[in-house]
């Protein structure tokens, strides 16, 4: 009888590659304030620069995960900023001046007000009409007393 059991096959080499990390990027204004922020997983490194690297969704969904708090106040300001190359949350100061050059909004003019406007405008253009109506009657006045016969 044949042992083959002294002829162990040959194992092929298994090749462990280690799963690439996730970079995470941000935009910024002019000012350096982080105005979006995203993964290596959705967009390309010319996106953005690259601020952190790792693994888990931390890195793979920077978008919602990467800081602790949205990248917007409530105001819709920035809360971040980038100083070399390193995100930065933004002092309660720095929040505030954007917060006080946010134009204030144009209040619109009610109802009543647009009402009493067209009551106005309309007595204006009827005082308008009446007058060219006042002329034409003078014109027509005079020429009939310059061209009698």
């Amino acid at each position: 009888m044949d042992d083959n059991f002294d002829i162990i096959p040959e194992q092929p080499e298994i090749e462990i590659s280690l799963p690439e990390p996730y970079h995470v990027y941000v935009q910024t204004d002019d000012q350096g304030r982080i105005m979006a922020i995203n993964s290596s997983a959705f967009v390309p490194a010319e996106w953005g620069t690259e601020i952190d690297s790792g693994f888990g969704d931390k890195y793979h969904h920077a978008q919602g995960n990467y800081f602790p708090t949205g990248i917007y106040t409530d105001d819709g300001i920035p809360r971040y900023k980038l100083v070399e190359n390193t995100a930065q949350e933004r002092t309660e100061e720095e929040i505030q001046e954007d917060i006080e050059k946010i134009p204030t909004p144009i209040v619109p003019p009610t109802n009543a007000e647009l009402e009493a406007e067209n009551k106005m405008l309309r007595a204006q253009l009827q005082a308008a009409t009446d007058r060219q109506d006042f002329i034409e009657d003078c014109i027509a006045e005079m020429a009939g007393v310059v061209y009698a016969v």
